[in-house]
């Protein structure tokens, strides 16, 4: 069985905390975009928003590497939970455990032309398959 999920979108909400036990994690909130044509010939563009939180070393790379507005691809899995909140009504979150972040280009925006200058972290994955790796910049 398979549960993995990829995703590659910007980076809506950022909050960093610490779990019951010290451990570092924060969740970001992605929208993702998908755009087509409707029956009438209209184009349209779907938004869909995705909780992905990450935990320990990872947690830390993505709070100090990451803005709200960046472009980023994520691959994780998905986790179904249910909460019962203040009113004891319960309710199931789903939400993406996030293994792997990689930082696409910032866009830099030039009056005399539009280029892409690479931010010092650009195009370096970081995986938590390996959880003892140091983080790699």
């Amino acid at each position: 069985m398979i549960n993995r999920v990829t995703l590659l979108g910007r980076i809506g909400k950022k909050e960093f905390k610490q779990t019951r036990t010290g451990s570092p994690l924060c969740h970001l909130s992605v929208a993702t975009e998908e755009k087509y044509i409707d029956s009438t010939g209209n184009q349209k563009k779907d938004t869909t928003w995705h909780n992905v939180s990450f935990f320990s070393k990872l947690a830390e790379v993505a709070e100090k590497y990451t803005l709200v507005g960046d472009l980023v691809y994520i691959e994780g899995k998905i986790s179904n939970r249910k909460i019962v909140d203040d009113n004891g009504v319960t309710r199931m979150v789903h939400s993406v455990i996030g293994s792997l972040i990689q930082f696409l280009p910032r866009a830099v925006k030039n009056n005399a032309d539009k280029t892409n200058e690479p931010s010092s972290h650009d195009d370096i994955p970081y995986d938590m398959s390996h959880e003892d790796s140091e983080v790699p910049f």
